[in-house]
């Protein structure tokens, strides 16, 4: 079990495929996003035929944090949070659309949004933000949005071919935690059911998953995986969906780096997927050892700011970290 992301190269992703074959265990990717109780309500109206068969869905997890927030959970100018490419965090945002519809990305490409001036306070040397398309397998397509621009969003909307839904915006981390759901009046005479906003009821285990955070999702992470062990059934966030969301952040970096071409994910499921890139281990990572590292940002491999370096050693000084 591992969060957030499977992998951080193509070769990893298909090393892990492999691994978890040969092995015959459990694997789950703990991504948390997807059990929250409008991620469930929305899957639900999914799966009954609600608003029919997706053509088009958004993703939008973009996260700001202040100057000392983002000091303190990145300690060390070699920490990822520091290097990470803006689209490479993409499961937040991705990984709801792939619970609820049940689809999974076959092509990507990226634009990334480079603002310095963001970063100006701390020691991150990425782009705070991207802009994602992806093409599913029935050629519906996600767009997804993050990361940590200014304005935080967590939000999610799915159209399909009788209607659309989606979480509404409002204060808080979350919003109001509510559903709207909309229909045509010429698909729906009833008034009642043409457009309807709610707040969405746990399926089960509501007075646990209550207290857990991420809205809950912590909560079932750790219930799927338990079960997937008790049943030896992989659960739905297996090796393969894992790894292919994880995926789709590698490749729309090297979409951004080419100003937005196109990129196939490849089919994790099988052999003569994956084997083209078992031996890919692009990465922008410091310690990656690479001869041709890319940059962590679209501007290039920039530097820290003088003043995000002051503000550094003052806090990473708190946490006792003297460099």
């Amino acid at each position: 079990m591992s969060e957030t992301a499977c992998n951080t190269t193509l070769a990893e992703g298909v090393a892990l495929c492999r691994a978890v074959e040969k092995s015959g265990k459990i694997y789950m990717l703990a991504e948390n996003y997807p059990f929250t109780a409008f991620s469930q309500e929305m899957q639900r109206l999914y799966r009954s035929g609600d608003i029919g068969d997706v053509t088009y869905a958004d993703g939008e997890y973009n996260h700001p944090l202040s100057t000392d927030q983002m000091l303190r959970i990145s300690p060390g100018l070699n920490h990822w949070r520091n290097w990470i490419p803006s689209t490479y965090y993409c499961t937040h945002a991705l990984a709801p659309l792939v619970y609820i519809t049940d689809q999974l990305p076959v092509r990507v490409n990226a634009l990334s949004i480079a603002r310095p001036e963001i970063n100006s306070e701390v020691t991150k040397i990425s782009d705070p933000g991207s802009v994602i398309l992806c093409r599913t397998e029935t050629g519906a397509v996600f767009r997804l949005f993050g990361l940590t621009l200014p304005g935080h969003s967590n939000w999610y909307r799915v159209h399909g071919t009788r209607g659309a839904m989606e979480i509404t915006r409002g204060p808080g981390y979350f919003g109001p935690g509510q559903v709207r759901v909309w229909h045509e009046e010429w698909d729906e005479e009833n008034d009642a059911k043409r457009e309807r906003v709610y707040t969405p009821e746990w399926p089960e285990h509501g007075d646990r998953a209550e207290k857990a955070g991420h809205g809950g999702g912590d909560f079932w992470t750790n219930f799927h995986f338990a079960n997937a062990i008790r049943s030896g059934e992989q659960p739905f966030l297996d090796v393969y969906r894992g790894v292919t969301m994880s995926s789709v952040g590698i490749l729309a970096w090297k979409s951004a780096l080419e100003d937005g071409a196109p990129f196939d994910v490849p089919d994790f499921r099988s052999e003569a997927g994956r084997a083209p890139v078992e031996a890919d281990n692009w990465s922008p990572w410091p310690d990656s050892g690479n001869a041709n590292q890319p940059p962590p940002s679209i501007l290039g491999h920039l530097q820290p700011s003088p003043k995000g370096v002051e503000n550094a050693k003052r806090v990473w000084k708190e946490l006792g970290l003297e460099e």
